[in-house]
């Protein structure tokens, strides 16, 4: 018979079992669990701040129109200067900073795209950019920031390669999920479009991050969808359906053409201004925000921003004054990016494809206008990203609009198809690659290769 005094010791080893496995699980789980708050939290604020941006610039707008050709010019030259003086690690979109960091080869890179300092730029400076009217967004940034805070908190906490891609995978699609309100897309993303590296070990820690970011931003914001609701957009089956392969081509080629010039003008630009951009970074971003600024004053301040109000009202059915905007938007975006200024585009082309959708839905009167304008949101992504997983998923949470799945799917997957034939690789893989070349990685490159 166990006496008392046994008993005790028992109970006492039971639980001293029990607080020793609980502190072991706490110090691994620990970070990644306070990190993925973070993330939340940080697109909260990231969000919070280029709504004020936003709405800052068209205050001085409304003052007088005449300001954004000081504005503009100096706030992106301002922003490549305070880039390559103080935050290198900030360049780029932040999407393909990201991937590179997954790649073995770009594992050396991590220090530099990674780093709390890099993440700090990439949010000052996107600000900026937006702040300036430049067509930038903050959904790409947010991808290299939550990566960046999920593996600079979380770094001590792994034990190996595999677990430290876990985290920049987890750190991003937190960053998208928390950004967009959109879980679903975000787990999407991680796989599709930085998941060349995905071990499935990481669909635990990815899961974890998605839920934790997402719920401290629906905390913060509030569960409203990015775009508003378009839970009525429908396209019946039958004739309605022309407007699916239509759509898909148009924002099929278009955003096919786009991810290749993109990628060219990444590398180089054509004659002079290459060198132009090479020896005089900060001039060259303030000559691109000057031309950004008549652009957008001759389209009655439509072109300015990240496009996201623009998106809205032709989804809300207030089109008014936005006729040409689809092709406007993307001349100003294309602009924003060889600028050399820290920001991204993931936001700025689903604006662009609402515009697009928009022409779509003139050209097709006898369709419900949304349904089209969706197709053509999704189509545009999907041909410009060769992404049609993602771009489906996050259009139809974006918009709650569940019913026109189908349609969504089949419109991404036939632009993705048809982009193939017109760029090689993908745009975010592709600027990936540029940034591994030896020339591509210095301070001076290009702005998609930095």
């Amino acid at each position: 018979m166990p006496t008392g005094r046994s008993k005790t010791r028992r109970r006492l080893r039971r639980q001293f079992r029990y607080l020793y496995w609980s502190l072991t699980v706490w110090r691994r789980w620990g970070p990644v669990w306070a990190s993925a708050v973070l993330i939340g939290l940080v697109a909260c604020l990231f969000a919070g701040g280029s709504r004020l941006s936003h709405e800052l610039f068209f205050e001085i707008y409304d003052h007088s129109r005449y300001w954004p050709l000081l504005i503009t010019p100096f706030g992106l030259g301002l922003s490549v200067w305070l880039m390559h003086r103080y935050f290198p690690g900030a360049s780029g979109g932040g999407i393909p900073q990201a991937i590179v960091t997954l790649e073995p080869a770009g594992s050396v890179l991590r220090d530099r795209f990674l780093s709390l300092r890099a993440a700090l730029g990439k949010m000052l400076l996107t600000l900026l950019g937006i702040s300036s009217g430049a067509t930038f967004g903050y959904e790409g940034p947010i991808v290299q920031v939550g990566a960046a805070l999920k593996y600079s908190l979380s770094r001590r906490t792994y034990r190996n390669e595999g677990q430290a891609r876990s985290l920049i995978l987890a750190g991003g699609a937190a960053g998208v999920a928390a950004a967009f309100n959109t879980p679903l897309a975000g787990i999407v993303f991680a796989i599709e479009e930085m998941g060349r590296t995905f071990d499935q070990r990481a669909s635990r820690t990815i899961l974890f991050s998605v839920i934790l970011a997402g719920l401290t931003a629906i905390a913060v914001m509030g569960n409203d969808t990015y775009f508003g609701r378009a839970s009525a957009a429908e396209l019946e089956l039958g004739a309605s359906w022309i407007a699916v392969p239509l759509c898909a081509v148009l924002g099929g080629v278009l955003g096919g053409l786009t991810a290749t010039v993109m990628l060219r003008l990444s590398e180089r630009l054509p004659g002079p201004l290459h060198a132009c951009r090479l020896r005089f970074p900060v001039l060259f971003a303030a000559a691109c925000g000057l031309v950004i600024a008549l652009i957008g004053i001759a389209s009655g301040g439509t072109t300015f921003g990240t496009g996201y109000f623009r998106a809205s009202d032709i989804l809300a059915g207030h089109p008014e004054g936005l006729e040409n905007y689809g092709l406007l938007k993307l001349v100003t975006m294309l602009l924003s990016f060889i600028s050399g200024a820290p920001g991204g585009s993931f936001a700025p082309s689903l604006a662009v494809g609402a515009g697009l959708g928009l022409n779509m839905a003139e050209l097709l009167p006898f369709l419900p206008a949304t349904p089209v304008i969706l197709l053509g949101m999704v189509a545009f992504f999907a041909g410009m990203t060769r992404a049609p997983l993602t771009g489906f998923v996050i259009v139809m949470e974006m918009t709650d609009s569940s019913t026109m799945i189908i349609p969504l799917m089949a419109t991404a997957l036939i632009a993705a198809n048809l982009s193939r034939f017109l760029t090689r690789r993908p745009l975010y893989e592709g600027q990936a690659r540029l940034i591994l070349h030896p020339a591509a990685a210095k301070p001076t490159a290009a702005p998609g290769a930095n």
